[in-house]
């Protein structure tokens, strides 16, 4: 009784199941479906609800509400007539299958056609088209063929319709003849889709559809293959898609444009020539099946492909090699039987993709093919080793498959294997906005799978992937790489490397093992310092570090500082070798000294050294050249200039330089004489001076510190003295020799009178040439008359300290070079180095013509250098103190001597020097004073006076300011100058020079030697200059030519001549 019972229940469930889901069609319809289904004979498999036919749920109808939208005839070979489906009314598809069809079936004027967006014939008998297709059937698709078509298909049946779809999907090729398209069109048609099985090619005029695809079967119509030649009409983009199942054919397009892609599946006659593809506007070009004899000796057949072409796809045929393709970035030559040499992907081109499976290619597998995004290489007859961008992304087993395995295959690699050199190592960093790049020398390929935390990776290159985050970022990323079974543990997050143990190794005493959290798996970006010795890292990952130190520790050392350095991150722990030792951290931040992990204990400097390091053995701030204090917040002052005041009287002094914000129990005193201080800023003080004169020092006190710098302070003489007064006294048809100017004490000299005093001028007029010459290695310049010789040679640069001693010396003999860049106008020839010691450190020569008399004005200052006069420029830029209380000296070393005589006739011997007291060498350096604006020192040797003379001001950072002068050395035959600067990083001085022939110089006579042209005999001098400070020091030198001058003659020893720019 209860299964009857429960059977009847459910029963009920199902009846009321029907009534719940059964739709009632409107009485036409229902009315038509009726009398359908019956003369179908499958009114039997309706199922009734109550007393009407539920055909909405017999699988051959589809309804919505009260009306059929889809109607499913498969009739086994029923005919079936317009009056039998006419009465649907709102039909989107209708299907007839094995059915035979009348010609009027979907209706034909004046009837009103069947009601159907979409018609599809299966299968069907009787189908063809004998008037135009009417709204609303927009999509007509006939599949499968079992007889050829009652007609051809003409375009205007189809003028109505979007689509016309043909589709064979068991035996494309059919006995009988496929129908043939006619374009009958006067006026355009809205076709867009036409999928076609026919025997000719249809004449594209008045139709733009965007797809195309034309099947051609037997015994087709060659001459259409014409209207495939010009495809530029069609003025939207297409795509094409071409087949020929029968015999081949010769290539038919010529011209195209707008063309999206265009395939191409035939056989293909070997063509005459090279085919022009320059008009075929296309990005997409695919040939399959094209035959072996589609070639041109072996070759492609293509040549000039359109720019816009940018993937080439060539299959089934026969070629000698691979071409090179300038634009493309796909390419597809599988298949080709290609019997040559694997190259270097630059050989062939820049692809992304790159399929060369299935040919015979020969060779090695180069490292350039890693830039492919997309490959094939199987089935070839490669060998050696496969690259590591793809090697290392291989299952480790032979056995074991995957997709970048597929693509190798079939060649004779040494190994499908990773070799065991394989080093993976992944970087990660954040790019914003959820971006994230996986990045490093090799993180995969195309086909490798990675997988992490929340992010979807893309491939980009070997080199990196591209991922988004979906959700929270994690503080370390799990990386994993699925095929060769790695993982990763990453962080973008800057943290320093976080060590919790230290223990050494079995393998050695001197291996340690350092574990912990964000480690690197790149150990070049790994440092690792155990007190003086560097740990060199083995291996590394995100937990452990191992690493090894070349010597043994001695047994008394212990908690030794150790730093560990990941990227830029740092941290610091102590150890004690030959222990295991568990890490303990400081509580508090101990940046600024030293944790002792032992035990958590820091012991540090001050909170901040400001302008310096900590030390963190000895406990204190170690501070920069120019700071000092225990925290390094004391900036040392120094001085660049100062403004003096008139001897013996009363005034304002401005000093200026470097003296900080802080100035705690400032004092100045100059010469013993306190300077009450009036204003006072970190660069300037000014302060009121009573009395004084002479040459004194400076002292500068301040913060606790005494700044001190001696013979620095010169009182103004109003009044100047000139060199022996002008030999005033002098008698002459004029006068006396000159006049004094008592503003800078200079000499203006009468006729007759020349010279820094206004000697008598000589009364020979025939004048030995001098010649003067560089020699670019040694930076030697030479002067050179008969057998009198004079060189100049810049030494060396020396930096000395507060107590005069050197603390470096920079040797410049033998390292000049000429530089061009240097000279910035005509008549300048330059000459450079850079100290080995202070790489940024460039010392300049520039030697320089003076064309004509020139007035020029330094420091307040104003002097004339003469016509053809010679001047020397030397600057220092940029050179870097060890301590900001050092200066530096540049030595300049001058030279006299006699050249040795050649075996000669008495007659040439007699032009040489007379052998008298005038060939002695006299040095006069009296006119260094500190009385005088300017200073003078001569040299006199067989006759010829020079003279150098020396402004007592310099330009420190564009301001007047004194500097003295002092002989540093002297010897017979030479003389060095002292000139010391003050702290500048701009120094400027600006001495000159002069020669003149003595009033007793007599020449030879013209019977006995070779009369030159009227020129002075000149000499150099050596200078020293001295400047306490930082970057630029310049010296200028000028040799003046008075009376009777000429140009010097300078030429190169090495036989480079410097020609004028």
């Amino acid at each position: 009784m209860k299964v009857l019972f429960y059977c009847c229940i459910l029963l009920l469930f199902a009846n009321l199941l029907i009534l719940v889901t059964s739709v009632k069609l409107k009485d036409g319809e229902y009315v038509c479906s009726f009398n359908l289904f019956s003369k179908l004979h499958m009114l039997g498999n309706v199922a009734t609800v109550g007393d009407y036919y539920d055909f909405c749920n017999s699988g051959r109808l589809t309804c919505s509400n009260d009306t059929a939208t889809y109607l499913n005839l498969n009739t086994n070979f029923t005919s079936i007539v317009y009056d039998d489906i006419s009465c649907y009314t709102s039909l989107s598809n209708l299907d007839f299958t094995n059915v035979i069809l009348t010609p009027n079936i979907i209706g034909t004027p004046p009837q009103v056609g069947v009601t159907s967006y979409k018609i599809n014939f299966y299968s069907c008998y009787d189908l063809g088209f004998y008037d135009v297709i009417s709204l609303p059937t927009r999509e007509v698709h006939i599949l499968n063929l079992i007889e050829p078509l009652k007609t051809n298909i003409t375009l205007s049946s189809l003028s109505l319709v979007n689509n016309i779809e043909m589709y064979e999907y068991y035996s494309p090729l059919k006995s009988f003849l496929f129908p043939y398209i006619i374009n009958d069109l006067k006026h355009n048609i809205p076709l867009n889709v036409m999928f076609l099985y026919v025997s000719n090619v249809p004449n594209f005029t008045y139709i733009n559809p965007s797809n195309i695809q034309i099947t051609l079967g037997h015994g087709f119509d060659r001459e259409s293959l014409l209207n495939f030649e010009d495809l530029t009409h069609i003025n939207r983009s297409f795509s094409l898609m071409f087949k020929v199942l029968d015999g081949s054919i010769q290539f038919p397009f010529k011209k195209a444009k707008n063309c999206l892609s265009m395939s191409i599946t035939t056989y293909f006659d070997t063509p005459n020539d090279y085919i022009d593809m320059s008009n075929i506007e296309t990005q997409l070009i695919q040939f399959s099946n094209v035959s072996s004899s589609f070639s041109v000796n072996g070759n492609l057949p293509f040549k000039n492909f359109n720019l816009k072409t940018k993937s080439f796809k060539f299959n089934n045929g026969k070629l000698n090699s691979i071409p090179f393709f300038q634009y493309l970035t796909i390419l597809d030559l599988a298949e080709n039987q290609i019997n040559s040499a694997l190259g270097k992907m630059g050989d062939y081109g820049s692809f992304n993709t790159l399929l060369l499976s299935k040919n015979n290619l020969t060779g090695t597998l180069d490292q350039s093919y890693c830039s492919l995004s997309t490959f094939d290489f199987s089935n070839n007859s490669l060998s050696g080793p496969i690259p590591l961008c793809f090697a290392c992304f291989l299952p480790y087993s032979e056995l074991a498959s995957s997709k970048l395995k597929t693509k190798l295959i079939g060649n004779n690699f040494d190994s499908y294997t990773p070799p065991s050199f394989c080093n993976i190592i992944p970087n990660l960093k954040s790019n914003g906005n959820n971006q994230y790049i996986l990045y490093g020398d090799y993180v995969g390929t195309s086909l490798t799978t990675i997988t992490s935390t929340s992010i979807y990776w893309t491939f980009k290159n070997y080199t990196y992937f591209t991922g988004t985050l979906s959700g929270t970022a994690p503080l370390v990323f799990n990386i994993t790489y699925s095929e060769i079974g790695k993982s990763f543990f990453l962080f973008t997050t800057p943290t320093p490397p976080n060590v919790t143990y230290v223990e050494q190794t079995n393998d050695s005493p001197n291996h340690f093992q350092f574990i912990g959290t964000y480690f690197n798996y790149n150990i070049s970006t790994i440092e690792i310092k155990i007190g003086d010795r560097i740990c060199n890292v083995q291996s590394s990952t995100f937990y452990q570090i191992n690493c090894y130190v070349d010597n043994a520790f001695a047994s008394n050392e212990k908690d030794l500082i150790t730093r560990i350095k990941v990227g830029e991150q740092i941290s610091q722990i102590t150890i004690t070798p030959y222990q295991n030792n568990t890490i303990i951290p400081c509580d508090s931040d101990c940046s600024n000294g030293i944790c002792y992990t032992n035990n958590g204990t820091c012991i540090g400097c001050p909170s901040n050294c400001n302008n310096g390091k900590c030390n963190p053995t000895l406990g204190k701030c170690v501070c920069n050249s120019d700071y000092i204090g225990s925290d390094c917040s004391i900036p040392l002052q120094y001085l660049t200039s100062i403004v003096p005041i008139i001897s013996n009287s009363e005034g304002t002094v401005q000093l200026f330089g470097l003296f900080g914000n802080v100035n705690d129990g400032i004092s100045i005193e100059i010469g013993g004489r306190n300077c009450n201080i009036t204003f006072i800023n970190s660069q300037t003080i000014n302060c009121t001076l009573n009395g004084g004169s002479g040459l004194v020092s400076v002292n500068v006190t301040q913060n606790g510190y005494t700044w001190f710098k001696k013979n620095y302070f010169n009182y103004i003489i109003p009044i100047q003295n000139c060199p022996n007064n002008c030999n005033s006294d002098k008698t002459s048809a004029s006068g006396g020799g000159g006049t004094c100017d008592t503003n800078i004490g200079q000499c203006i000299c009468k006729n007759g009178f020349v010279g820094i005093d206004c000697s008598p001028q000589a009364q020979e007029t025939i004048i030995p040439i001098s010649n003067s010459s560089v020699n670019l290695t040694t930076g030697v310049s030479k002067i050179t008359n008969e057998q009198t010789n004079f060189e100049i040679k810049v030494i060396a640069l020396l930096e000395i300290d507060l107590n005069g001693n050197t603390v470096l010396n920079h040797p410049l003999v033998n390292n000049w070079n000429i530089d061009e860049n240097e000279s910035t106008k005509q008549g300048q020839y330059a000459f450079s180095q850079l100290l080995d010691t202070n790489k940024n450190c460039k010392v300049v020569t520039i030697i320089e013509e003076v064309s004509k008399d020139t007035q020029y004005s330094f420091a307040g200052v104003n002097f004339l250098v003469f016509a053809n006069s010679l001047k020397l420029t030397i600057s220092i830029n940029n050179y870097t103190f060890i301590s900001s209380l050092n200066s530096l000296q540049l030595q300049i070393e001058s030279l006299v001597s006699i050249l040795p005589t050649t075996t000669t006739t008495n007659k040439e011997n007699s032009c040489k020097n007379d052998e008298s007291s005038s060939n002695t060498t006299s040095i006069d350096t009296s006119g260094i004073t500190t009385d005088t604006i300017l200073n003078y020192i001569t040299i006199e040797k067989n006759n010829k006076i020079f003279t150098g003379r020396f402004i007592n001001k310099l330009l420190s950072d564009g301001r007047p300011t004194f500097f003295s002068s002092q002989v540093v050395n002297r010897n017979n035959e030479s003389l060095i100058i002292g000139l010391d600067l003050s702290h500048c990083s701009n120094c400027v001085i600006d001495p000159d020079f002069s020669v003149l022939v003595s009033s007793s110089f007599k020449t030879t006579t013209t019977t006995d030697c070779e009369i030159n042209n009227k020129n002075n005999w000149k000499i150099p001098v050596a200078v020293v200059i001295s400047v306490v400070g930082f970057s630029m020091i310049v010296l200028i030198s000028m040799i003046i030519f008075k009376k009777h001058r000429t140009l010097i003659k300078v030429k190169v020893l090495t036989a480079i001549k410097l020609t004028k720019r």
